[in-house]
Order: structure tokens, then C-alpha cells, then sequence
């Protein structure tokens, strides 16, 4: 009979390589670094065109890391879609 140790020890899914991990924080540690100084740019940009300090578009700068994940999906889906001629991938259609 398996102990409670054996049962919730690597059970289900795989493990991250450590690696992978470091790779992972370093991409989104980047895109909020990123983020942030976008935003500084535009906050100092938009300073000096309205003449008065306020937040506008320029804050979208820092949802970059939010924002990467869904924006680089829909690139790859479309570059898959001009890949295939902009044809339907209907799942039924595939099975038979």
C-alpha cells in the first residue's frame, strides 16, 4: 500500500527544469523592466507635448508582461493561418 508521501510526490505533472524556470523569470523580469521604462519615456513624451503631468495611453506600457502572452498567441495563430492560405481548420472536418 503506497504512504501518503508516495501519493502527492510527483503525482500528476511534470516538474519545470530549473533551467526553464531561471528562463522564465528572466523573460517577465525583462518585460516589466521593459514596461517600465516604456512608460517612463512616454510619461516624459506626454509631459512635454500637454505641458502638465498626467497618466494616459503611456500606462498601457506597464500591462507588457500581461499583455505578451495573448498578443504573441494571436501573432503565432495568424502566421499559422497565412501559412495555410487563411483556409478553415474545423476539428469535425479533420475526423473521420
Amino acid at each position: 500500500m503506497p504512504t501518503p508521501d508516495t501519493i502527492t510526490r510527483g503525482a500528476g505533472q511534470a516538474r519545470r527544469s530549473a533551467a526553464r524556470l531561471i528562463l522564465s523569470v528572466a523573460k517577465y523580469s525583462g518585460l516589466t523592466l521593459a514596461g517600465i521604462i516604456l512608460f517612463r519615456a512616454g510619461a516624459a513624451y506626454a509631459l512635454t507635448v500637454r505641458g502638465y503631468s498626467a497618466t494616459g495611453g503611456e500606462a498601457f506600457a506597464l500591462l507588457l508582461p500581461v499583455l505578451y502572452p495573448l498578443i504573441s498567441a494571436v501573432v503565432r495563430d495568424y502566421i499559422e493561418d497565412a501559412k495555410n492560405g487563411y483556409l478553415p481548420d474545423y476539428k469535425e472536418d479533420n475526423e473521420q
